[in-house]
């Protein structure tokens, strides 16, 4: 990396040299960005298997708090620094504003453990806590995300960490060895491998579970049938904690964290550190080549004067190009206005789909139930619904624009993996956390009061029923007698399951009116965020376009004036001027050979 920064300063200094402070800017970028990388590991898994002792046996140090009674209920992000650290990042307190800036405050790393279970602190609600260590693993950009284990993968916390995923370099999907994976595992895990393909399945616990190779080829089973091509490690955090403290290496091994250490450096670490470089260099070669077509142009008319004319009229067609590059009718624009027009109602229309969706499945469910016997359990489930389809309608967005950015970069035979990749499309807990409303139901089934109500509204149907008939046989003069009674029961029993078929039907009106309710809000909130978004990526990607739509233009007006100039020197001039543009283009194919020299061995051949 250190060859890599010393040749985009080379590339920032170049540009300089040469007036050119557009390059410069795009190459100063580029070099913040091999300053601040980041490749994000997410640990993921269920409550309770080990995902916060695992991390603390991987950095070897008790950052994340372990307790039987207590659980991660904020993502933990745990980065290289020069010292340890600790921030709490807190939520805004105006929720409403998702653009609102984030507040932060110092912690001592002691106190870690009661900021990230407890999940607020002075009435504010904690966003996230980040750490920064002194961890060999980490100097190469690694950032370990320890996430919330609080309701399990089955939960609207569990899906909210699929929105995360996207973003993901590397999942590591923890289970511990007491059983094979669940149904609910298997689901999470397929969704994570389409959202992230660079997993890896940890098998925790197997120093406690002396059958973990059983349950290792079983889980291998599992997700050979669920087309999930992750490999299995089995982990002990325990004696890898051990071995660190004894410096056992034999120990260490048995423990089976240096198999992960080796896939988190090599999968991770420097593949991700390669793809930042190409880039990188990338960048440096197309300024310098950019730099180098302005004196190529002069050189080419002062070396062949009879040429210049056609030089010229070429140098001239090509700047009319760039000309209609940097224009509002630009293709690209066009390409770009276009693209930004579908993906908004598509993203629009896919979302209020997939609420249409839940409110039919909530009404049909609702209608076969009694919301006092089963709302408790209806309404996580519900949480959990809406919550998984606000993270796939994010994943198809960002899907979406990530294919915007490569169709408007073909105009340019620019390589968009980069713009593509850092889109600002962040992830939907925020607009999930300013929704105010719940499907919270306050309802009884059967308090006294309402079974005496019922018991009085049977008796005053069958007493009714009783005068009623009683009348009637006066009137026709035949005496009822016991049968009256008879009449009186069944009338009061029919009023009575009336009755209660009336209260149940008013708890069925009121479930379906608090799943509305919920839904219309965070439909509210989620598709204000969808359409802050589209507009956010529209400017992104037209500011990105627009530069170097007026690098491209630049470069070509400048070498179409240093042609037409060279064309009008005279021949005493001309000879001194060629060894100085040999210099200078020397000077310049210098520097893309120390470019190209950097470039892995993947991107040269």
């Amino acid at each position: 990396m250190t060859d890599t920064r010393a040749v985009v300063q080379l590339g920032i200094k170049a540009a300089t040299a040469y007036n050119r402070p557009d390059l410069g800017e795009r190459l100063s970028e580029v070099l913040s960005s091999l300053d601040d990388r980041a490749f994000h590991v997410v640990v993921v898994g269920e409550f309770k298997q080990g995902k916060s002792s695992l991390v603390n046996a991987l950095l070897s140090a008790a950052v994340c708090p372990v307790d039987d009674d207590i659980a991660t209920a904020v993502p933990t992000f745990i980065r290289h620094g020069e010292e340890g650290s600790a921030e709490v990042v807190y939520t805004p307190e105006d929720d409403g504003e998702l653009d609102a800036p984030l507040e932060r405050e110092s912690i001592p790393l002691d106190r870690i453990g009661s900021f990230v279970t407890e999940g607020r602190s002075s009435g504010r609600r904690i966003q996230t806590v980040e750490i920064s260590l002194p961890r060999k693993l980490l100097s190469r950009g690694i950032v370990v995300v320890d996430t919330p284990g609080v309701g399990g993968l089955g939960s609207s916390h569990g899906t909210l960490t699929l929105g995360a995923l996207p973003m993901a370099d590397a999942v590591v999907f923890v289970s511990d060895a007491s059983q094979e994976y669940t149904r609910t595992e298997i689901e999470f895990l397929k969704q994570a491998y389409g959202f992230c393909p660079n997993v890896v399945c940890a098998l925790t616990k197997t120093d406690f579970y002396p059958s973990w190779r059983r349950i290792r080829e079983l889980n291998q089973g599992h997700l050979a049938a669920a087309g999930v091509p992750a490999e299995i490690m089995p982990l002990s955090s325990p004696l890898r904690l051990r071995a660190v403290r004894t410096k056992d290496r034999e120990l260490n091994q048995e423990s089976g964290f240096p198999k992960l250490v080796e896939f988190l450096n090599s999968e991770v670490g420097i593949q991700r550190e390669n793809d930042l470089i190409n880039r990188a260099i990338n960048d440096v070669l197309d300024v310098a080549s950019q730099l180098e077509s302005n004196f190529a142009a002069e050189r080419e008319a002062l070396a062949d004067p009879e040429s210049a004319k056609a030089l010229v009229e070429r140098l001239n067609a090509t700047k009319e190009q760039t000309e209609t590059l940097k224009s509002r009718m630009a293709r690209w624009n066009q390409t770009l206005g276009d693209g930004v027009a579908d993906l908004a109602p598509a993203v629009d229309h896919d979302f209020r789909g997939r609420v249409r969706t839940i409110l039919r499945e909530a009404d049909e469910a609702i209608e076969k139930i009694d919301p006092a016997d089963v709302w408790e359990e209806f309404e996580p489930w519900l949480y959990q619904r809406v919550s998984h389809d606000v993270v796939a309608n994010y994943a198809m967005l960002q899907q979406m624009a990530a294919d915007l950015a490569v169709r408007v970069s073909e105009h340019f035979d620019d390589d968009s993996a980069d713009i593509a990749r850092h889109l600002e499309i962040y992830d939907p807990s925020r607009a999930l956390d300013a929704t105010s409303v719940n499907a919270h139901l306050d309802i009884e089934k059967a308090t006294m009061g309402k079974k005496a109500m019922s018991t009085l509204t049977a008796v005053r149907g069958g007493y009714m029923g009783m005068v009623m008939f009683g009348m009637l046989s006066s009137m026709v003069g035949v005496a009822l007698g016991p049968f009256g009674m008879g009449i009186a029961l069944v009338m009061g029993r029919k009023g009575l399951k009336d009755e209660k078929a009336r209260q149940k039907a008013m708890r069925q009106a009121q479930g379906k009116n608090a799943v509305r309710k919920y839904c219309d809000e965070v439909s509210f909130h989620v598709n204000k965020d969808a359409r802050d978004t589209v507009r956010r990526v529209q400017r992104q990607l037209r500011d990105h376009f627009s530069a170097r739509a007026q690098e491209l233009n630049r470069s070509a007006n400048e070498a179409l004036v240093a042609a037409r100039q060279a064309a009008q020197t005279g021949v005493t001039q001309r000879e001194s001027r060629l060894k100085d543009l040999d210099a200078e283009l020397r000077r310049l194919g210098n520097l893309k050979k120390k470019a190209q020299a950097v470039l892995t061995p993947e991107a040269q051949s």
